[in-house]
């Protein structure tokens, strides 16, 4: 039963709105690193989009280069 509800909250989860602007700016790298930011909003900023709904971002997605740089940093 767990299997079915995670596959359905993963498929909720990537028609949201907030997900889809996300892929739109999004460097289509596959990598991510594990970052946590906390308290941080979703949105655009001068460090990349960030997808934080429940107001904390644990995923960051790395450059093309590799690097995962600054978390929900608008400087």
């Amino acid at each position: 039963m767990f299997p079915i509800v995670l596959v359905a909250g993963l498929l909720i989860g990537i028609s949201t709105p907030a997900y889809k602007e996300f892929s739109r700016h999004s460097n289509g790298n596959a990598s991510y690193s594990i970052s946590l930011a906390t308290p941080c909003q979703t949105g655009k900023r001068t460090s990349g989009y960030a997808l934080a709904p429940a107001d904390f971002v644990v995923l960051k997605q790395r450059d093309l280069s590799g690097e995962a740089g600054p978390v929900c940093k608008d400087k």
